[in-house]
């Protein structure tokens, strides 16, 4: 380092290349206020030659008090960087780099050079446990996807950070809640995967805590942004707690990295059962079997829970599945007196015709009909239902047991869905009255 607060420093630019900056992402990491939070990467074009890329920096990076974009260095060359000068004193075409420095004398394992990877003195004196933090990370996007793999990165910095202020609070939440008996599947899940590359930018993020499951997705290629928030059933959170318990998730480690090139493919999984927490990353690599298997059941788990079913697929496709049902929701309410199910699976219909195309923008011409539609079939449905319950409980105060049964007969034909608490209230009455005709 010729010149600028961090005089006197000195690197060596691994094989994978390294890319400089004041944020604490990079691998050369420099104190220049000027500079920019990434502002440039070193790297080797075909293995071979050094060269230098800028990163759309503000100050931009100069070589020889010239713009370059991206541009090859040779020995003598100086780099400006914000109110930092760097020399390039090897360029890696000529064997070992000078004596400047030296391997210590003490450290005989590194003696053997045809091992080592080739080495690029910049002049920004890094120790070595800097150089092989530098060598581990992945290799930097190139320059024309960088504003997209810094979105991805700067979300999941964010994403990172979230996670991270919810473990601090871990402690005190252990305390207050009581200590779950073995067996009842206690279930707390904290999962965040994000994909950037190119062209686009994929994060889901997933917290199931206290019972209720929520997820935010946001998908900036096809401008879906997608909110769902859902009290779950104890029962299959038990079920799922037991399932993810013996997944073999508790037995990884902590933190799996890879390289690969133009792409950000993180995905943090944070399990808490039964009050026995485990957190696992994965970077840029395969998932382990173990972490793959947990992941797919809980983004089952969500999509069931949610009705998240159709956003694998494309814009169109969800526009054309969307009008059917809603074509398919105005029969059905149009013949409501066909059927006396009728009403309730044109809302199922027309429910669905909303839920495949909320995501999209701009909404399809159905979107606010279908949505209109369906309010209407609700009350309709709600009227009658009211009508049929009024008829059968004065026939059951004049014990006129066969009239109340039709009547109830009826209603439960009408409410269709199990799922519905009229169901359950009119099931119930409905086996009352059939076991008072039993006995006549």
């Amino acid at each position: 380092m010729e010149s600028g607060p961090d005089k006197g420093m000195s690197i060596v630019v691994p094989p994978a290349g390294a890319r400089v900056g004041r944020a604490s992402g990079n691998d050369v990491v420099l104190t220049d206020p000027s500079l920019s939070r990434f502002h440039c990467r070193f790297y080797f074009k075909d293995g071979r030659t050094l060269h230098v890329s800028d990163l759309a920096s503000t100050n931009e990076t100069l070589v020889n008090d010239r713009p370059s974009p991206d541009g090859r260095l040779r020995v003598g060359d100086r780099i400006t960087i914000g109110e930092t000068v760097i020399g390039v004193v090897h360029d890696g075409t000529t064997g070992a780099a000078p004596a400047a420095a030296p391997a210590p004398a003490a450290a005989p394992a590194a003696s053997p050079a045809a091992r080592k990877p080739m080495e690029v003195d910049l002049g920004l004196d890094r120790t070595d446990d800097g150089f092989e933090a530098a060598r581990s990370l992945k290799p930097k996007a190139p320059l024309r996807a960088r504003i997209l793999v810094y979105g991805g990165a700067a979300l999941a910095v964010i994403a990172a950070l979230a996670v991270a202020a919810w473990l601090m609070k871990q402690p005190q939440a252990s305390v207050r809640r009581p200590v779950a008996a073995a067996g009842t599947g206690s279930l707390e899940i904290h999962y965040e995967k994000v994909e950037a590359g190119r062209k686009n930018i994929f994060r889901y993020a997933m917290k199931l805590e206290g019972g209720t499951v929520s997820v935010r997705i946001d998908n900036i290629q096809d401008g879906q942004h997608i909110s769902r928030e859902k009290k779950t059933d104890p029962k299959v959170l038990e079920s799922l707690a037991t399932s993810l318990e013996q997944s073999g998730f508790f037995h990884l480690t902590e933190e799996y990295q890879g390289l690969a090139p133009d792409v950000w493919d993180s995905a943090d999984l944070t399990l808490v059962v039964n009050r026995r927490a485990h957190r696992v990353r994965v970077l840029n690599r395969l998932q382990p079997d173990a972490f793959k298997k947990a992941r797919e059941e809980i983004e089952e788990f969500v999509r069931n829970e949610l009705g998240l079913y159709a956003l694998a697929l494309p814009p169109a496709k969800l526009v054309e599945l969307g009008r059917n049902a809603w074509l398919t929701g105005q029969k059905l309410f149009d013949e409501r007196e066909v059927r006396h199910d009728n009403l309730s699976r044109a809302i199922k219909s027309l429910t669905e015709a909303e839920s495949l195309v909320e995501t999209l923008e701009p909404k399809p011409d159905f979107y606010e009909k279908a949505i209109a539609l369906r309010e209407e079939a609700k009350r309709l449905l709600q009227a009658k239902y009211e009508d049929y319950l009024f008829r059968a409980d004065r026939s059951i105060k004049l014990n006129d047991w066969k009239e109340a049964n039709t009547h109830l007969q009826v209603l439960l034909e009408t409410i269709s869905e199990r799922s519905d608490e009229r169901y359950d209230k009119i099931y119930k009455k409905l086996v009352d009255v059939q076991r008072r005709l039993s006995r006549k």
